[in-house]
């Protein structure tokens, strides 16, 4: 199976109920779930080289075990209002299928595993959501499970693939 298959939701292949795995974020004020296939690690953002002249989305480069990656505002790509200016939490090394990109998110929640029953596919929404969301997961938020959060579930491939 390819990452790109992976980043798109396809199940564990551990898993004998389909469950997805995903990273729970946090970016501005809303939840996001990033395939956990397609994470490769999570990191205190490292000193960071700017690029003159990039998109504002663009941060900069940065070098991880002598290897360049580009690092991108996860928040600016998706347009969302920035509530705090403070530094990034926490940098994301995502495989996209092609290379490994840096995502600067507020802060990490945990893994989830999303069995099929929770998660809302975006094709089968009437909204009108972005490319770059895959769906929307319901995650239990008391032991109890009277309660559920919602994940907006992200393409890394359509994401990073720009």
């Amino acid at each position: 199976m390819s990452v790109a298959q992976n980043a798109t939701l396809a199940p564990d292949l551990d898993s004998d109920t389909g469950a997805v795995a995903v990273l729970g974020v946090i970016v501005g004020n809303e939840a996001y779930g990033v395939p956990l296939a397609s994470v490769r690690e999570i990191l205190v953002p490292p000193p960071m080289t700017e690029v003159p002249r990039a998109a504002d989305h663009f941060l900069g480069v940065i070098s991880v075990r002598g290897e360049i990656i580009t690092v991108i505002d996860l928040a600016k790509l998706l347009n969302l209002e920035v509530v705090d200016d403070e530094p990034h939490g926490r940098m994301l090394l995502v495989d996209n299928g092609q290379e490994i990109i840096g995502v600067a998110v507020d802060r990490v929640i945990q893994v989830h595993r999303l069995e099929p029953d929770q998660i809302e596919y975006a094709s089968a929404m009437s909204a009108d959501l972005s490319d770059y969301v895959v769906g929307v997961g319901r995650v239990q938020t008391e032991p109890t499970g009277k309660s559920d959060d919602m994940l907006i579930l992200i393409d890394p491939v359509s994401l990073l693939g720009e």
